[in-house]
């Protein structure tokens, strides 16, 4: 173990030695920086490198066995609601055998309504049981459920903007879930702040008013820097996460 950490470690300095110099240009307007110096686009190549060393098979996130169940879990998550709660109420649901196109409003609402009780005994409700419901029986009965093109992720992520209560992050998601898509990205506040202090973004914009011409640079981002963007953001979201008060002191410092 010990022998093949030691090469590991030689493999990842000999990749940092082959990274072009700080001063050279990823992409118009941002440098390489110090492989060494968080968030830098160099620290970013980094990371990704030993990601891959690792060997580490690509994750999957799937959580449903259909698209429509996929669709169901996504919405049934989100904002504001702990995802122990959302993938109770998911599998609620499905043992009820209630993910399937037509299924009227009534039985949806009692699922929903109805309290959860989670691990250890504690009982919760679902807080947002009235809309959601709309939602789901919304969604579970649009007449072209049998047309979802799901053999194309811009396709499949254009159909489901047609959904009511799924926007372009959450569009996003299911279509990265679903197909493992490297044409999309589901962008956040994280992304965001790692986008300013790499440089790919210049300023704090608002992700609903922005959010197609962000991805794009996002997706140019990891274009030059030769990696999946799905890889990537996961990378990218994990460490930012954990580091988010020296990212926010980070910032405050190039502002």
């Amino acid at each position: 173990m010990k022998a093949m950490n030691e090469n590991s470690w030689q493999l990842l300095c000999n990749a940092a030695r082959q990274l072009p110099g700080e001063d050279h240009e990823l992409m118009p307007g941002v440098k390489w920086g110090d492989y060494a110096q968080l968030y830098t686009p160099a620290f970013w190549k980094i990371q990704y490198i030993s990601h891959m060393q690792r060997q580490e098979p690509r994750q999957f996130y799937k959580l449903g066995n259909t698209i429509l169940e996929e669709v169901v879990v996504c919405l049934l998550g989100g904002f504001g609601m702990p995802s122990e709660v959302g993938l109770a109420a998911f599998d609620r649901l499905k043992k009820r055998g209630l993910i399937v196109s037509g299924i009227g409003w009534q039985p949806l609402f009692d699922a929903l309504s109805e309290p959860f009780e989670l691990s250890g005994g504690r009982k919760v409700t679902y807080r947002f049981y009235n809309q959601r419901t709309k939602y789901l029986h919304k969604f579970l009965n649009k007449p072209d459920l049998a047309a979802i093109p799901v053999h194309n992720d811009l396709e499949l992520r254009n159909w489901l903007l047609t959904v009511d209560g799924i926007g372009l992050k959450t569009a996003s998601w299911i279509t990265r879930n679903w197909l493992d898509s490297d044409r999309v990205a589901i962008l956040d506040i994280h992304i965001l702040r790692a986008g300013l202090l790499a440089g790919f973004y210049e300023k704090e914009y608002d992700l609903n008013r922005y959010y197609l011409a962000l991805e794009k640079q996002y997706l140019s981002f990891c274009d030059a820097l030769e990696v999946s963007s799905g890889i990537m953001d996961a990378i990218i979201w994990e460490f930012m996460k954990k580091t988010n008060r020296l990212a926010l002191s980070a910032l405050k410092h190039t502002n």
